[in-house]
């Protein structure tokens, strides 16, 4: 047995016992995580907060021992249990309009750039990865839809991708908080949003602007399956993986993007000058990078 017996507790027909489950147990499903899906915890946060995620997951699917539970994960015997683990581990905090100079960059510079360079029949595709639970991604949106006179001259493709199949449902859902909405004017809350309770709803104008899917950024076959993109959005991910998954985060987003296309960043993100994929600029207010 894994667990260490405080008397226990009964899900259905069967006895779930122990609070608590070994460090070297956790910290070889956290290397696991790691080496397939480029999630990264440190120790502090294994013990201190995900011991008790991972538990709840164990009980959740009636697990007594860890070592069937760890086989099953590995295995991929049950994909909706790795989905759960991978759902209660990812970061998914985000809000409307967050470091919203990044947006007018890509709506003042970068789109006017890219509709001079494409063909008018050719679709600017836009992608957020993580999309988190749909912030970002509606954010552009919002963008464009305001700015108005590009979206009457060519089609925009939006997709938001995710890891956190709860994220991406609740993006597709589309209801959002107060705190999600702090950032938004009220005149752009009004347009774009409906008031329903303590809840802000998001209007069909905006929610048929975008397309959301559960992906994996380190599954270069499923990436490059999403076709290319002019713009790619990939803000405060890079800061949880370590180098040999940064950089091949980095290279499954080359792989996608067309010519002179443009990645984003989050504002502590930086990729390294060794690495030649990518060339730094500075475009408005943000620094960001090209293909190269």
């Amino acid at each position: 047995m894994e667990f260490t017996n405080y008397g226990g507790r009964t899900i259905g027909n069967r006895k779930i016992i122990g609070h608590s489950i070994s460090d070297s147990k956790l910290r070889k499903l956290r290397d696991f995580l790691n080496l397939r899906f480029g999630i990264f915890i440190d120790d502090n946060k294994l013990f201190q907060s995900y011991r008790n995620k991972i538990l709840r997951v164990m009980q959740k699917f009636k697990y007594r021992d860890f070592s069937d539970f760890y086989e099953d994960i590995i295995f991929n015997r049950n994909s909706h249990l790795t989905q759960e683990v991978i759902n209660v581990i990812t970061v998914n905090e985000t809000y409307f309009f967050r470091e919203r100079y990044q947006f007018e960059t890509l709506i003042n510079y970068v789109i006017p750039e890219l509709h001079k360079k494409r063909p008018i029949y050719e679709s600017i595709n836009i992608l957020s990865a993580p999309c988190s639970s749909g912030e970002e991604i509606y954010s552009i949106a919002i963008y464009l839809l305001e700015e108005g006179t590009f979206i009457k001259q060519r089609d925009f493709m939006l997709l938001g991708i995710d890891i956190d199949s709860s994220a991406i449902n609740k993006a597709k859902e589309g209801i959002y908080s107060e705190r999600s909405l702090n950032k938004v004017p009220e005149n752009i809350r009004n347009k774009f949003f409906i008031k329903d309770g303590k809840f802000y709803r998001v209007r069909n104008q905006l929610k048929n602007a975008v397309n959301f899917r559960v992906i994996n950024v380190l599954d270069r076959y499923a990436m490059k399956r999403l076709g290319k993109f002019d713009v790619v959005f990939c803000r405060n991910l890079l800061i949880y993986f370590d180098e040999k998954n940064r950089k091949e985060t980095l290279a499954n987003f080359y792989s996608i993007m067309k010519e002179n296309s443009y990645l984003f960043l989050g504002h502590a993100e930086r990729i390294p000058d060794n690495f030649s994929l990518f060339k730094r600029v500075k475009i408005g207010n943000s620094y960001i990078y090209k293909k190269v």
